[in-house]
């Protein structure tokens, strides 16, 4: 719950208007949901005795006065009887009965007074005779009615407004967040994020919105009824309410096992999401290996997990409804079984407990029994958001101890400028492992010059990719120092540092845009010729203009499928040039490209790294002709550098590696790809 009260003061705080506004149309509501119900009184008082109000004002007031006589005759009488007794025990039993007889007279004198109080109302605004009192009765009803409406509609929707801004806050800090907290060793599945971002923060959502909406609402509207019934007869009202914390106790111990069902389910939802989503990666493997009805068990088995789950869920709501039922049904029926003893037997008390004033009239019973039912509609709501509540408690629980997750790669209070510094790369002692005591990086040392382009080879799970991971700082350095210029990385800032490289994988990430946008991600500011000059050096303008109806307008498609292999990393480099960056790095990036434009792309690689700092993670022999060294690593540490020649004499890993094709177009290093 502590946790949904952020979001409940969140809330509050940034949209404190709409609540307030909320709250005061909920307050009205509930007012005129009680005097719509309070109705019945003057229904059974007055109406149905065939009377106007003028003549009930004027029956009340001589009924009132007679009582009045009546009772002052019986405490009078009680006086004397006190002042002639003998027996202790009958002058205390005396002085019991004349101090409830003061009760009634005080009764019947509140209640003439508030007949005096509204006869110049009733004389001035009430309509005379009996059917003109019930059009005035009716139209009040149909008003109250609509005014009710009217306020309940306004309610609903500033409730909206604030949780739906609420809803689209934590959205936009939630995606901030992800943004930075997957880097590191963080290990948030793309499910969980999925899941965190769609299902649970609307459902913190829904629960804004009930909390502030029906769990405000109707509540108002039974304190109303309960007001009214107390006002009535407060006595009989307690009475009714004994079985209020059997009810209570019911409640809080389905609530704990509500929400911890809740959270089952919404950690089954990630997982079924996150599978969801790797096999719609996977989906051509899944077809090529026919694999079909192995991930449609799989997909069955989770789905009937969540299935259980929400049966669950389903049921134990349904007892709360079921809880709130017998709670508003048992505060009638008590009611009616003393109220109608006391109505029909026109008593004040059972089994000699005072639970009346003066004996109760048909009307008051009746307006007492309404306000009674009155009561067990916002309970009945009551029970069917119960559910959701809890649901949001859960989500609550999952959201934000992610935004309060500290930065697994965070940026110096008082970052130094790269613009400060050299562009020269050292690895000073670095260690680094994903899995603990599962190093990938040993003690590693490495120095690359500004301005050299050096080339790293090495086996799979070397720890190739890992450099490239640590030079970008997606991940710091177990121990040891990454250098750029003299300086740890960890003193710049992130942004900073990133923006003097530019970094192009075998993996091409692509989005769901224009070829144009795709490229001018490189650089957000770079006008149309820019981009256009960036896409003629990776030869990405050869087939825009030979293959695209639309040129550089075409949509790329969901991570770049309506487009080649070949031609989404073309578009990859042409995004890396356009940057202009310090650094570049290249891994495995030209892996996909077909022969003739792999030489042409090299001849723009030649000029874009000329002044670089270049790192070349490679299989292909041509590429690594671009470098003036090559590095190459095994077991996480570097076994050798040196030229091509050099190595083919002094490191077993690169003969290992390097065999040489007959075939004159062919000329490449084999070496098994690795997400290292």
């Amino acid at each position: 719950m502590n946790y949904l009260l952020l979001a409940i003061r969140h809330c509050v705080s940034h949209y404190r208007w709409s609540i307030i506004g909320s709250l005061i149309c909920s307050l009205l509501v509930g007012v005129l949901w009680g005097a719509n119900i309070g109705a019945v009184y003057p229904f059974a008082e007055v109406i149905f005795k065939g009377q106007s109000l003028h003549e009930w004002a004027e029956t009340e007031t001589n009924n009132c006065n007679e009582k009045i006589a009546e009772v002052e005759a019986e405490i009078a009488d009680f006086d004397q009887k006190i002042a002639a007794a003998q027996d202790p025990a009958q002058i205390s039993k005396l002085k019991a009965s004349r101090d409830f007889a003061e009760t009634e007279l005080k009764s019947w004198e509140s209640k003439l007074g508030n007949v005096n109080k509204s006869r110049p109302y009733i004389d001035a605004y009430a309509p005379h005779g009996p059917f003109n009192t019930l059009l005035a009765l009716v139209a009040f009803l149909l008003v109250g009615t609509v005014l009710k409406g009217i306020f309940l509609s306004l309610s609903m929707m500033l409730v909206a407004r604030a949780t739906q801004l609420t809803t689209l806050d934590l959205k936009q800090q939630l995606f901030k967040k992800l943004l930075e907290v997957r880097l590191g060793k963080t290990h948030i599945s793309t499910g969980d994020s999925t899941s965190r971002m769609n299902g649970d923060v609307a459902s913190i959502g829904g629960s804004l919105e009930i909390l502030f909406g029906k769990t405000v609402r109707e509540p108002i509207k039974m304190v109303a009824c309960l007001a009214g019934a107390a006002y009535i007869n407060w006595r009989l009202l307690i009475l009714s309410l004994l079985i209020a914390p059997a009810a209570a106790f019911v409640l809080y111990r389905l609530a704990r096992t509500i929400k911890n069902l809740n959270l089952s389910q919404i950690m089954i939802n990630a997982r079924i999401t996150g599978f969801f989503i790797q096999i719609m990666h996977g989906y051509y493997v899944v077809k090529a290996y026919g694999t079909e009805e192995y991930e449609q068990a799989r997909f069955e088995e989770k789905s009937r997990q969540a299935y259980w789950e929400q049966v669950k869920i389903r049921f134990f709501n349904s007892m709360v409804r079921v809880n709130n039922e017998v709670l508003g049904l048992g505060m009638v029926c008590l009611s009616l079984i003393a109220g109608g003893y006391l109505v029909l037997n026109k008593e004040t008390h059972i089994f000699g407990i005072p639970l009346a004033d003066k004996p109760m009239e048909l009307g008051s019973i009746l307006a007492f029994y309404a306000l009674l039912v009155g009561c067990t509609d916002p309970l009945r709501k009551l029970g069917d958001v119960f559910g959701a509540i809890q649901a949001g408690i859960a989500s609550a629980e999952l959201v934000y101890p992610l935004l309060q997750m500290e930065m697994p790669i965070s940026d110096p209070k008082d970052p130094i400028p790269t613009a400060s510094v050299g562009r020269d790369i050292t690895l000073k002692d670095v260690e680094f492992c994903y899995i603990e005591d599962t190093p990938v990086l040993k003690k590693l040392n490495l120095t690359i010059a500004q301005g050299e382009a050096i080339a790293i080879v090495g086996p799979n799970g070397c720890g190739k990719s890992t450099i490239i991971n640590l030079l970008m700082r997606f991940y710091d350095p177990d121990s040891g120092q990454v250098l750029l210029g003299g300086t740890d990385l960890r003193q710049f800032a992130q942004h900073d540092l990133r923006s003097k490289i530019a970094l192009v994988t075998q993996s091409t990430v692509l989005f769901d845009e224009s070829i144009r946008e795709n490229i001018r991600y490189g650089n957000m500011d770079a006008t149309d010729e820019e981009v256009l000059k960036a896409a003629k050096l990776a030869y990405v303008d050869q087939f825009v203009q030979t293959h695209m109806s639309d040129g550089y307008n075409t949509m790329c498609g969901d991570r770049g499928t309506s487009l080649s292999g070949g031609q989404r990393q073309r578009i990859s480099i042409a995004r890396a040039l356009l940057r202009n960056p310090d650094i570049i790095i290249m891994d495995e990036a030209t892996s996909q490209i077909d022969m003739d434009s792999e030489r042409l792309i090299h001849e723009s690689l030649k000029n874009c790294i000329v002044g670089r700092t270049a790192i070349l993670i490679t299989h292909r022999a041509s590429t690594l002709k671009l470098a003036s060294r090559i590095v190459v690593m095994n077991h996480g540490q570097i076994e050798a550098t040196g030229t091509h020649e050099e190595l083919i004499l002094s490191s077993k890993t690169y003969r290992r590696l390097y065999v040489e094709d007959d075939s004159s177009s062919s000329d490449s290093l084999v070496e098994k790809k690795s997400a290292a």
